[in-house]
């Protein structure tokens, strides 16, 4: 079995992908599963008022 061997820039960049990749996950997680709720319905509300914390009448 062969070892893939990296340089230290290589391994830099990897964690600030990887790091990048977590900030965004965690930071659009709940956004992306609103949306998909949202696009899947078929009577879909106005994003103003999906968002709006006053009720609609």
């Amino acid at each position: 079995m062969s070892q893939i061997t990296l340089s230290d820039e290589s391994k830099e960049r990897i964690i600030k992908l990887l790091d990048y990749a977590r900030t965004i996950s965690h930071y659009g997680f709940i956004p992306m599963i609103l949306y998909l709720g949202w696009s899947s319905t078929s009577n879909k509300p106005n994003i103003f008022n999906l968002l709006s914390p006053f009720p609609t009448v």
